[in-house]
């Protein structure tokens, strides 16, 4: 499809909206006129009534089934975004432009949308894989610290699951500031498209993607629902590998 003739929407939250769209917007240098969505920062909005507040702004800006959506955002933007443009009008094309770690190396890429229902993580989805992922490393230096560590608890679960080699080299580097970032984006992502390619619907292999996320998803939604500040995604995931790793341990012995 011509992109070009075609109605474009952003979606973005508060944060990237602020930080990341005039690096778009700067690209674009007035070339394309780009109609902005924008949502509320963080997991608590990744819900059905946000969905609703996207299609009906998708309605009211005139999309139509050959229109385009691209999520420039982490992975609440990404999954949201993705579910959106995959059920409007029985599903419209969506480009993801990822700005954090985590939706780089693991929310933007594997074809999953959704959002979280009754308090559990991702109940609600389809398997729809975006016309397009573009990654721009410049968009992580917009981040605080604690949003870099989480991702990089995405990178350590790629290793471990599937890379002696890059497990053994980003430990010895040590915690995310030590990292080549490019070469971690780069294998993280190979690492999970591989994975993907031979089980799109996470029937048997792809199920490796989940190590650290049984006990994390439940640790994030306790989380949202009972702290003022709640943790994110990667320190759940984290948590999840240590507690998910010992039991393995035990269960060995």
């Amino acid at each position: 499809m011509d992109y070009d003739t075609v109605k474009k929407v952003i979606l973005c939250d508060t944060n990237t909206k602020k930080y990341c769209l005039p690096l778009v917007e700067e690209t674009f240098a007035g070339r394309v006129k780009l109609d902005v969505i924008e949502i509320g920062i963080g997991e608590v909005n990744k819900n059905i009534e946000t969905v609703c507040d996207v299609w009906k702004s998708l309605l009211d800006l005139g999309l139509d089934r050959n229109s385009v959506i691209i999520n420039l955002g982490g992975g609440v933007v990404t999954d949201l975004g993705g579910f959106a443009a995959s059920t409007f009008n029985r599903g419209i094309d969506f480009i993801n432009v990822p700005t954090t770690l985590l939706s780089q190396v693991d929310a933007s890429v594997g074809a999953k949308t959704g959002i979280d229902f009754e308090g559990s993580k991702n109940q609600i989805g389809t398997f729809t894989n975006p016309k397009a992922v573009f990654i721009y490393e410049e968009f992580l230096n917009t981040l605080p610290p604690k949003e870099k560590l989480s991702g990089f608890a995405e990178v350590i679960k790629h290793a471990l699951i599937c890379d002696k080699v890059y497990w053994q080299q980003i430990s010895s580097n040590g915690l995310y500031d030590n990292q080549n970032l490019a070469t971690l984006i780069e294998r993280s992502i190979t690492i999970k498209q591989q994975i993907v390619q031979q089980d799109p619907l996470e029937q048997n292999i792809r199920k490796l993607l989940n190590f650290g996320h049984t006990i994390g998803h439940a640790l994030e939604s306790f989380s949202l629902q009972n702290d003022d500040t709640p943790l994110l995604h990667g320190e759940c995931v984290a948590v999840g590998m240590i507690c998910e790793a010992y039991i393995y341990y035990l269960k060995l012995g």
